[in-house]
Order: C-alpha cells, then structure tokens, then sequence
C-alpha cells in the first residue's frame, strides 16, 4: 500500500461523527466517545490513554530520528518522527487535559517492513526509538505489535482505551 492509498484510507475512515483520523506524521486527540484511527506501513502509531479522565492522543510518526539538516528547518514537522513527535504529543496532552506523562499508558502499532529493498529495518528501528522515548518519559507501555511485511489498520476507542488493531489480510485483535 503506498502513501496516497494510505491517505485515502485514512480520509475515509474520519466519516463518521466520532471518528478523528490521523495522517501521515500527525497528531490528534480525543476524549470519549470518540475514536481516533489511523493506517499504517512502515510508519508507527503511537496511541497514549488515560483512563480516568478517558482521553488520549495518537501520533503517526514516520522514521525514528530526524534526518540531517531538518532539525534546522524552521517548518519541520515534529510529529514526522518518534524522536520529536513523541514529546510534542506529550505537550499537548498536557495543554489539552493538565495530564503529566506518567498518567497515560502506551500501546504502540505498525513498522512492518513493506519494502524488501530496502536494507535497514526502519519498522525494526522505529520500534526501538519508541520504547527508549516512552522510557526516558516515564510512560509504561502495556502492549504493542510491531513487525510483518502488511500494513495496519489501528482503530484507538477513547471510552475503554481499547485498540483495534488489524493486520491487512488478518483477523482484528483487541489490545
């Protein structure tokens, strides 16, 4: 699946009333009853919940690390990489809802290696960048799935916490 069909996915799924879809190297937040959903190749979702307060934020970021010479950009999107994406979700969390990192739970999603040509592992690496990010942060993580060579459809209620994740080809499962 390439980026536009992506897109298109993601655009499709934002329809109804409560859904709250996020694109490529995006950030959004959500409180119940909404539902925040994504789809995913290489790139990972990041989904953090709070139960008390029932509210949360997604990230769909794309690498691991900004590349050389963007940190320098003035307009360089932070939620386009784990490593500034995940603090600036974090951000807004706490602007939105006064919430400290330590109050959500992580699940994160996706990294398949979809491009056989491709000789790094850039799900592999984002997943790594997740964990050691989360870690440094104090957020504990209680579930991901990473991995495979399918993309992902990731579906995060806002009311339970629950994540509906669905490989492509594959039978949904319930995180």
């Amino acid at each position: 699946m390439n980026r536009t069909q992506l897109e298109q996915n993601a655009a499709l799924s934002a329809q109804d009333g409560n859904s709250v879809a996020v694109g490529i190297a995006d950030i959004k937040l959500g409180r119940s009853p909404q539902v925040i959903k994504t789809t995913l190749g290489s790139c990972v979702a990041v989904c953090l919940y709070n139960s008390k307060q029932r509210c949360g934020g997604m990230l769909h970021f794309m690498m691991a690390v900004p590349l050389p010479g963007d940190m320098m950009r003035e307009n360089m999107r932070k939620a386009k990489y784990a490593q500034t994406g995940i603090p600036e979700l974090l951000r807004q969390l706490k602007a939105a809802f006064g919430l400290s990192p330590e109050q959500f739970q992580a699940k994160f999603f996706g990294g398949a290696n979809l491009l056989s040509s491709v000789s790094r592992n850039i799900g592999k690496i984002n997943e790594e960048a997740v964990r050691a990010i989360l870690r440094e942060h104090g957020v504990k993580i209680s579930a991901s799935l990473t991995g495979g060579n399918k993309g992902y459809k990731i579906d995060m209620d806002m009311a339970t916490g629950r994540v509906r994740c669905q490989i492509f080809g594959e039978e949904a499962r319930e995180f």
